[in-house]
């Protein structure tokens, strides 16, 4: 044994120097100091140098190429922007592509029975709810609208028909709802929930019953209560009831919507179609210019209803229309009878429009 404080050595197997007191070290020979012999192969302390080496390696070779995929990452140039989505006269899978027939002649804007519509190709577009914005519409009244579109160049009219066993075309009472169907145009970026600021849609609105003020006359109350007597009603006092149209001005001035001109309180009607903008659910408003037409009839449980407007856009924001272009086009329908209102009603998805080329 071989003290490693004083270097004594001796051959007793003591656990303590026998001249210093030194606690003795772990075997050693006393002939030289050499090591003990190894066994072939590398001792224990060899081989974790090795894999102690080995990882090392290992963790430089991933650093290696982790710095060489950063640095082809930061040098690489940045991805081209994907290209604005357009509308081709090829729809995918699902939507409904309807053509506007060219035709030369007169568009029979007020006749939906006319011979003329068949010359446009009918597409018939599915009805789903209306669950993006309240009040809900949770289950369509009406399954599915067949639509056929005509133009001559200078207009484009739109005939839609869908069974309704119920003709509600009276709005008096507060629990009358009427029949209705819409048509929206838009650019082929429009979103489908009624456009954007940034891309405004045009919307053509029938109404059942702006359609009987039209044909029979202003319905007011006397129309749901044919009993109801006018009595008293200042200043018209001692003089026939006039019509709301009558109404001097100081009578109007007690109704409030008529005398600013409510479009929804008016007695006399342009048209039974009113022509609005949209840029969003809620958003609707009149255009200035009310140049619609149209013109709806019931019969045996079905409408048929005619809406047509210029393709020339009359207003700031109105979407204009060409022939050879394609468009964005959806379809919405009301039933009174189901209490369809407002936001709900039956809706389609975006469906493509294209104007036939002219001839």
């Amino acid at each position: 044994m071989r003290c490693p404080t004083c270097g004594e050595t001796w051959s007793e197997e003591r656990a303590m120097c026998p001249s210093c007191g030194a606690p003795a070290a772990d075997p050693t020979p006393v002939g030289g100091g050499e090591d003990p012999p190894q066994k072939a192969g590398g001792g224990a302390g060899d081989r974790r140098w090795f894999l102690r080496g080995l990882a090392l390696a290992g963790v430089g070779a991933a650093l290696g190429v982790g710095g060489y995929v950063a640095a082809r990452l930061l040098t690489r140039p940045p991805a081209p922007a994907p290209p604005p989505p357009t509308l081709t006269p090829t729809p995918p899978p699902g939507v409904v592509f309807l053509t506007a027939r060219f035709v030369p002649d007169p568009l029979p804007v007020e006749d939906p029975d006319a011979p003329l519509w068949d010359r446009g190709e009918e597409g018939r577009f599915p009805l789903q709810p209306q669950n993006v914005t309240p009040p809900f519409k949770a289950t369509p009244g009406v399954a599915s609208v067949a639509v056929r579109a005509l133009h001559n160049g200078r207009e484009i009219a739109f005939r839609m028909e869908w069974e309704d066993k119920d003709r509600d075309d009276l709005t008096v009472k507060v629990t009358q709802f009427r029949d209705a169907c819409a048509v929206l145009l838009g650019s082929p970026t429009a979103p489908w929930v009624m456009g954007s600021r940034e891309d405004p849609v045009t919307i053509l609105h029938w109404k059942a019953d702006w359609q009987r003020d039209r044909e029979q006359g202003f319905q007011e109350v006397k129309a749901a209560f044919p009993n109801a007597t006018f009595d008293f009603y200042p200043p018209l006092v001692g003089v026939p009831a006039p019509a709301p149209k009558d109404y001097p001005q100081e009578v109007r001035f007690y109704l409030p919507a008529l005398a600013v001109g409510n479009p929804l309180s008016q007695p006399e009607r342009p048209s039974p179609v009113e022509k609005v903008q949209a840029m969003g659910p809620g958003t609707v408003e009149p255009f200035p210019t009310q140049d619609a037409r149209g013109r709806g009839v019931w019969r045996d449980g079905r409408w048929r209803v005619v809406l047509a407007r210029a393709l020339a856009a009359r207003d700031k924001g109105e979407v204009a229309l060409a022939p050879g272009q394609t468009y964005a086009l959806a379809v919405a329908v009301w039933s009174g009878a189901a209490g369809d209102r407002g936001a709900r009603k039956a809706i389609s998805q975006m469906g493509r429009l294209h104007l036939e080329p002219t001839r």
